[in-house]
């Protein structure tokens, strides 16, 4: 350390080098000195943005995730962001500490110079920057139909893999409330604690007791109570289950029961796209005015059906002879 201690005499040469005053100097001087190993092949650096520099400070969870064959990504809590390593012919310097001008003391000593000695850790002419990206859920439906929910009654012999959120955090690159979205989107369920996609025929057979409970009761389209769905059928399915289901395929009208319940009617695409799909899964072709006459005549009383809404469920539909 001696032998990196500047003078003020130093300091006033290579003031006269650079051909500036000394009035012109900040009330500190820093001078830099290389640590014994700066090379630092343990560290990188990363340029991040102003939101998640905060989130970091604040002490909110920041997260690189990837499998050893993914590109890296890095996720806060609601987006994802791509991990790419850009280049620079400056170096940039790693200081455990420095001293910022807003930060100096005024020097009061006109016959004084303050200097700080200040180590350089490490230089880098490379470093990470971040890219927000979609959130990289495609083996997300691979892990869900490993082991797909067939009814409580199968339950207690299955020993197939089951994955908690947390399990899929570690495994799914996104952040928590992207995949909170997309396994909405899957239409999975949390049972007893392990997030589970429904097995196709179990899920129909769900949706065909709420339909039946419907239309035993006359309860109009656009006026089904759902504390009453829950209360009649919890059972025969899982109130968790049989809960998730009703609001795959229905929407609130703003309305309530007498009693205070919420009323809820048909979600008329959602259930389309789904009879639809009913009806074509177990031949994959049909012929289409066939088709359109058995899809209206398998929807609720009052739900017209469309070919647009297959677009929902994602189905491509052609004409057959």
């Amino acid at each position: 350390m001696a032998g990196n201690v500047r003078t003020e005499e130093d300091v006033r040469r290579l003031l006269h080098l650079a051909k500036l005053d000394e009035e012109d100097l900040k009330p500190v001087v820093q001078s830099f000195y290389l640590a014994q190993d700066f090379t630092r092949e343990d560290l990188k650096l990363m340029e991040v943005t102003p939101d998640i520099l905060n989130q970091i400070l604040e002490g909110e969870r920041v997260i690189i995730r990837g499998d050893k064959s993914d590109p890296a990504v890095l996720c806060t809590d609601t987006q994802t962001y791509d991990i790419k390593e850009a280049g620079t012919s400056n170096s940039l310097l790693l200081l455990p500490s420095v001293v910022w001008p807003d930060e100096a003391e005024t020097n009061d000593k006109d016959d004084g110079i303050t200097i700080a000695s200040q180590e350089v850790a490490g230089i880098f002419h490379n470093y990470l920057e971040l890219h927000l990206c979609r959130p990289r859920v495609q083996k997300l439906r691979y892990l869900m139909e490993e082991n797909l929910y067939t009814g409580k009654e199968y339950e207690a012999d299955n020993v197939d893999v089951k994955y908690t959120f947390e399990d899929l955090l570690n495994v799914i690159q996104a952040s928590p409330k992207e995949l909170q979205t997309a396994l909405r989107e899957l239409q999975a369920c949390c049972i007893d604690g392990f997030w589970r996609m429904l097995d196709f025929d179990y899920q129909f057979s769900v949706f065909n007791h709420i339909v039946n409970l419907v239309d035993s009761n006359s309860w109009p389209s656009d006026g089904i109570p759902l504390q009453a769905v829950l209360d009649t059928l919890e059972d025969l399915i899982p109130r968790k289950i049989l809960e998730e289901c009703f609001h795959w395929y229905t929407e609130p009208v703003g309305r309530t029961t007498p009693e205070g319940y919420d009323l809820y009617r048909w979600n008329e695409d959602k259930i389309c796209a789904f009879l639809g799909e009913v009806i074509l899964r177990p031949t994959g072709k049909f012929n289409l005015e066939e088709f359109l006459y058995t899809w209206q005549s398998t929807v609720p009383e009052g739900i017209t059906t469309n070919l647009n809404q297959l677009k929902v469920g994602n189905l491509a539909l052609s004409s057959t002879d």
